[in-house]
């Protein structure tokens, strides 16, 4: 700060610094290094949306009133955070690593906040999840966890995006693959195998012993997003290409409930199937089975592990992972 704004700031006093406090001017600057926080949330969250207006939406503020946050901030560090070209905002290689430390920031401090609440110990969790395993193996089981901690209020998101468990509000996640996810706690849950299934009905009529062959004489349901039905079939001395046609399915769980309504036999993962193999909705066929490339994974950042909500729930999960 030069001097003769140094002069002016102490001549206007305290009631006319408070006025500038308001609109984003951080008085104590003299003392601090840090900018003003509402500089910080603003500029979070257009790095997050990549968008002026769309930061300005969430944080109920025009997008002329973002720009000026940003800009302020810009000042206050001396760095250019974006660059700005035809009307889009990309970040700068110092404004991607601000933001995420600035998100980790803020993420910190809305964590204390809720833990200050004087709710009697009630707290909330939320899970990120793949809406195929959100939908079957999760559901199923959740109320479960809820019975054994009325404390805590669990909050299952569906998505395949990638969780950053910055701002979007994930506590801990659950995910499919071959793990390795580096900066996190990460602990393998289940591994899959995908086997042959048919609806009871049908496994009745194909009788105790079936050959691959005898398959050949209904449907074959298919999940496109996976390719180990054709192990399934070679393994069981089966010719892939017999198999090819039939009901095709881009989700888990159309394709488990078309071959639960009777349409045809078909390879499903045992993990999202096992609520309806529980159930006798549908029943595993006496073939052999294929273990799956990847597993399921429980993912979230360290400094959340000795949380008692967090150890809560992964305590919970290793439960049920051993008993399915």
């Amino acid at each position: 700060m030069s001097r003769s704004l140094k002069s002016k700031l102490d001549r206007l006093g305290p009631s006319a610094l408070s006025k500038l406090e308001a609109v984003g001017f951080d008085s104590n600057r003299m003392r601090r290094s840090l900018p003003p926080l509402q500089t910080l949330v603003a500029f979070e969250a257009a790095a997050r949306l990549n968008s002026f207006t769309l930061a300005g939406t969430e944080l109920n503020l025009t997008q002329p009133a973002i720009s000026q946050q940003v800009k302020l901030l810009e000042y206050r560090l001396g760095v250019p955070l974006f660059r700005r070209s035809n009307n889009q905002i990309i970040l700068t290689e110092q404004g991607e690593q601000f933001s995420e430390a600035v998100g980790m920031m803020l993420n910190a401090l809305s964590e204390s906040v809720h833990n200050l609440r004087p709710d009697g110990g009630r707290t909330t969790l939320t899970v990120s999840l793949l809406p195929s395993f959100a939908s079957t193996w999760f559901a199923t089981r959740s109320g479960r966890f809820i019975l054994d901690n009325p404390q805590i209020d669990l909050i299952a998101l569906s998505t395949v995006a990638c969780t950053g468990f910055g701002q979007e509000g994930a506590d801990v996640a659950i995910r499919w693959g071959p793990g390795g996810t580096e900066d996190l706690y990460e602990e393998i849950l289940l591994d899959e195998h995908h086997m042959l299934v048919a609806s009871t009905e049908l496994a009745s009529a194909l009788g105790p012993a079936p050959s691959i062959e005898d398959l050949k004489r209904y449907p074959f349901v298919h999940d496109t997003n996976y390719s180990e039905w054709q192990k399934v079939i070679e393994g069981n001395g089966g010719d892939p290409d017999d198999f090819r046609e039939g009901l095709y399915f881009g989700d888990a769980a159309a394709t488990l409930t078309a071959i639960a309504a009777g349409h045809g036999a078909g390879v499903v993962r045992d993990v999202v199937a096992s609520h309806l193999l529980a159930s006798g909705q549908i029943a595993r066929l006496p073939f052999k089975s294929v273990k799956g490339p990847h597993s399921y994974f429980f993912l979230c950042p360290n400094r959340r592990l000795k949380q008692a909500r967090v150890q809560a729930f992964l305590q919970w999960l290793r439960s049920e992972a051993a008993t399915s």
